[in-house]
């Protein structure tokens, strides 16, 4: 374009806030934009003139901006140009990696080399990382290869390992360090060896302990106790990566197993003299995640001289936490002096957490010292206290427990309930003598205690609960009349019939609700009419909740109603039908579920999905493959799902490549969908997903329910596999015996 005078002028002013209005008219301009002027400003002085020319390099991205902001890089006079051109090029991202490995390979300047070098490391796209590689075997400059190294540990790529391993081989400290942090950065217990004998070099140590930290194989905790146990002076280095490895990402199965050995190791080995030294650290550290640690460390110690301090800590917000799980772990040797130190608690938030730790020991012992708590002020601290009360099941706290269920804390009244049937439950000797009680308070004007009582009552199924609970139904009171209707959803007892289908029309609109949810349990067989009458219901949820138990029902005569709804309902009704059609199986609904699954409404589309698993044919096979490929992540988990549910193995190739989908959820689904239909053709996507941290768990999960399936094929993967996935193998394997 021709260069506009004035505009030159202006970006060439001594007002800086000239120069950024230039800026913003050259970078934002519609036309074809003056670049040798924006490159001119982008090493302007001015931080918000440079500011400006980035975002208006950001928006068009050109091949030309690229290359330019490439050599505006190698400028050696003016930092700031360097450092916008930089910022540039990391925001523009994936699209400038192929122009910055193309300059790289051929750029003879060093400091040119090294901020390409970190670019590609935080970009992490295209070529980068075999260009690294390339290029690092014929970087002669210590500070550049040094860098391609870090950049590298970035990738997190396995594949780097060899040249890395070597470097460890050569003679440079230097190169070494970084060669270190960046096996620690890739996480692979391949490296292990290489690392390990390195701390015997002195200026290593500190690199090689945090690498052992951040690969986290539970391998290495010998090593790491015995350097604790041997230095004279308290390595918080090897403490610190103890603590990384007992708290890595494990598969669930293997997980408790591992950290209840590092724990007993640690406790077997650490020496006592350091014990003081651990908690003089303590008091002298400023730094949150030391103390974090030390904390951690001094709970799995059970030393003694560690709980005065454990409960000192307490009363400290950004170490209570921490402490309260360090007593758990000290265990129950600690409870004569929590229990004191709960007698003396004068801050509601050291009691809580006492409480939860108490909770964890289940010792009757505590019961004396936790009586109190019940009549406490706060809501919160009276429902801990019962609830830890009810873990204990001593025979002696059911009268505490009783008064509770007049609580004026709903919360607490829910967990004295809870409390008092699971009491009775372990100790059914007791059943006649509560039962006498419960009688009683069933009598008091009280109206939470009457309700309450009710629930024990049918809870631990007291003689004649039955009439009681149809006595109740029938109560003035529409709150008790609720509650007896949701205790009779519990029990599928014929005689409670009549009531239930009585209290579709009860005035009480909650009492409705509790009775269309009672019926879908009980599912009487003249309660088809009165929830298609409940479809016209003022009440939307109402009509929602008449609408899902009718696809319980699964009754022809239900369609019609149903299929009107659909056409005329609120969203919430609508999703309901929909899914109500779909649990009815009928072919009849297949072209409605289509039309719905074309909906705008994402979620009417997803309730149509999942509906559509459950409808025979081959055309709803076809949509549900469709689906599977959707825009939206909704819907092609919903498709994923749908496919499991209807167990048709032609699926299995779709499904299998669904486990690679960009959303962690989609995943899961396609997860769950293959443990619906087993095949041993599904073993090597699902082997691949052992990589895959979001689905993890679910796989070994589908790995141990079908053993016979997959049982050779793992050991024979096992036998070949790397060493990130040796261990998560073995533990399956290990599943899969026990």
């Amino acid at each position: 374009m021709t260069a506009d005078p004035h505009l030159i002028q202006q970006a060439r002013s001594s007002d800086p806030d000239a120069r950024q209005k230039a800026a913003y008219l050259v970078s934002h301009s519609s036309n074809d934009r003056d670049y040798p002027l924006m490159f001119e400003l982008l090493g302007d002085k001015d931080w918000r003139v440079r500011k400006t020319i980035v975002d208006g390099f950001v928006r068009d991205p050109s091949d030309l901006v690229i290359d330019g902001l490439l050599e505006a890089i190698g400028d050696s006079e003016n930092a700031g140009r360097r450092n916008s051109a930089t910022e540039a090029l990391m925001r523009i991202g994936e699209e400038a990696v192929g122009s910055i490995v193309h300059r790289l390979r051929s750029e003879p300047e060093v400091d040119v080399r090294l901020a390409l070098v970190n670019i590609l490391g935080d970009l992490r796209g295209g070529d980068a990382f075999l260009t690294l590689l390339d290029v690092l075997e014929r970087e002669n400059d210590i500070n550049a290869a040094s860098a391609i190294v870090s950049s590298l540990g970035k990738f997190r790529d396995a594949r780097a390992l060899p040249h890395l391993i070597r470097i460890l081989q050569r003679g440079d400290i230097w190169l070494k360090f970084h060669a270190i942090e960046a096996l620690g950065e890739i996480g692979d217990r391949a490296a292990l060896p290489a690392i390990l004998p390195l701390y015997n070099e002195t200026s290593l140590r500190k690199p090689v302990l945090e690498a052992i930290g951040k690969i986290g194989d539970v391998g290495t905790v010998p090593f790491l106790l015995k350097i604790i146990a041997e230095e004279d002076k308290l390595n918080l280095t090897a403490l610190r990566a103890l603590v990384r490895i007992a708290e890595a990402s494990r598969p669930r199965i293997v997980e408790q197993a591992e950290r209840s050995f590092i724990q007993r190791k640690f406790r077997e080995s650490f020496p006592a003299a350091k014990i003081e030294p651990l908690i003089g650290q303590l008091h002298a550290t400023g730094k949150r995640e030391v103390k974090t640690f030390i904390l951690k460390f001094l709970g799995w110690s059970a030393d003694p001289r560690a709980l005065p301090v454990l409960l000192g800590s307490l009363e400290e917000p950004d170490s209570a936490e921490v402490a309260a799980q360090a007593l758990i772990d000290f265990g129950p040797q600690a409870l004569p002096s929590i229990l004191q130190t709960l007698h003396n608690a004068e801050e509601d938030e050291v009691a809580s957490l006492l409480l939860r730790v108490l909770n964890a020991f289940h010792s009757a012992e505590a019961v004396p010292s936790i009586v109190p708590f019940l009549d406490h002020d706060n809501p919160m601290i009276r429902r801990l206290a019962i609830d830890t009360i009810g873990e204990v099941h001593h025979p002696g706290s059911i009268d505490y427990l009783l008064v509770k269920l007049d609580d004026s804390d709903v919360a607490s009244q829910q967990a004295a309930v809870n409390a008092v049937s699971a009491l009775v439950a372990v100790f059914p000797e007791m059943k006649p003598a509560v039962l006498a009680k419960v009688r009683k308070l069933l009598q008091t004007p009280s109206l939470p205690m009457k309700l309450n009582s009710l629930s024990v009552y049918v809870n631990i199924q007291g003689e004649g609960y039955h009439d009681e609970l149809l006595l109740a139904s029938k109560d003035s009171d529409p709150v008790i009349r609720q509650k007896a209707i949701s205790l009779m959803g519990k029990f599928g007892e014929e005689r409670f019939a009549g009531q239930l289908v009585l209290s579709l029309a009860d005035e009480a609109t909650t009492v409705r609700l509790a009775a269309i949810q009672a019926i879908v349990r009980l599912r009487p067989e003249k309660g088809v009419d009165p929830l298609i009458a409940s479809l016209e219901d003022d009440d939307v949820w109402i009509r929602t909740a008449a609408a899902q138990a009718l696809g319980e029902y699964r009754h022809p005569a239900a369609l019609e109603p149903l299929i009107r709804h659909l056409r005329s309902d609120e969203p919430p009704v609508r999703i309901a039908v929909i899914e109500a059609l779909g649990k009815s199986g009928s072919p009849s609904v297949r072209e409605v579920l289509f039309r719905c699954s074309a909906e705008d409404d994402i979620e009417l589309r997803r309730a149509a999905i999942l509906a559509l698993g459950r409808i025979e044919g081959d055309e709803v096979f076809r949509r549900l493959l469709v689906a599977l490929g959707d825009e939206d992540w909704r819907i092609r988990a919903a498709a994923a799902a749908a496919l499991g549910q209807r167990r048709d193995r032609r699926a299995l190739p779709a499904l299998q490549r669904a486990l690679e989908d960009s959303d962690a959820y989609v995943q899961e689904c396609a997860v769950l969908a293959l443990d619906k239909m087993p095949d041993r053709s599904s073993f090597p996507a699902l082997f691949r997903s052992l990589e895959n941290a979001a689905v993890l768990d679910e796989v070994c999960d589908v790995f141990v329910q079908h053993k016979n399936l997959f049982h050779d094929l793992l050991e024979e993967a096992w036998r070949t596999a790397d060493s990130r996935r040796e261990s998560i193998i073995a533990g399956i394997l290990t599943a899969m015996k026990q």
